[in-house]
């Protein structure tokens, strides 16, 4: 069974080993500066999402799902923690651009980069003048519907979070 669950510091190594292993080169702050969530099998880590809080509006990056567990609902889970997390929050995301319909499933919607924050508009130039096919997606604070646990049945979750005693 898949748990997800907030990251711990002491998870830090195994969450640097887990996006070296999946070939994303972002990154990785303390767990002080970025809110980070874990799927793990038993005890390895086969999917992580980060929130990277800046100025007023938090930015989705990281999300990422060990190729042999992708398809199987981890990544939407894991969108949908974050989600739990941002209900009053904006939050921005630069996924590739066959992605995008999994983001708006849980109320991403693409925006022109006009008007975005600086550092995010020359992140999203930077990653297209480099070829790369990515789209430039926001979050707004409105509430949105979100896919149910139980709306797939390929696997199954056990939802706990864990907070220091």
């Amino acid at each position: 069974m898949v748990k997800i669950s907030q990251a711990k510091p002491q998870n830090t190594k195994a969450i640097k080993v887990f996006y070296s292993e999946c070939g994303y080169g972002g990154d990785l702050n303390t767990l002080e500066e970025d809110l980070i969530f874990i799927a793990q099998l038993e005890t390895k880590i086969v999917g992580a999402v980060r929130l990277c809080s800046d100025t007023g509006f938090f930015v989705l990056r990281g999300m990422q799902v060990l190729a042999k567990f992708q398809q199987q609902g981890i990544g939407t889970r894991l969108l949908q923690v974050c989600t739990e997390q941002l209900v009053d929050q904006v939050c921005y995301c630069i996924p590739w651009q066959h992605l995008q319909s999994f983001y708006q499933q849980t109320g991403f919607q693409e925006v022109v980069p006009v008007g975005v924050p600086d550092i995010l508009r020359e992140r999203f130039d930077n990653y297209i003048s480099s070829g790369m096919n990515v789209v430039l997606m926001c979050r707004s604070p409105a509430p949105q519907q979100v896919l149910a646990p139980e709306s797939t049945n390929m696997v199954s979750y056990e939802l706990s979070r864990y907070y220091d005693d």
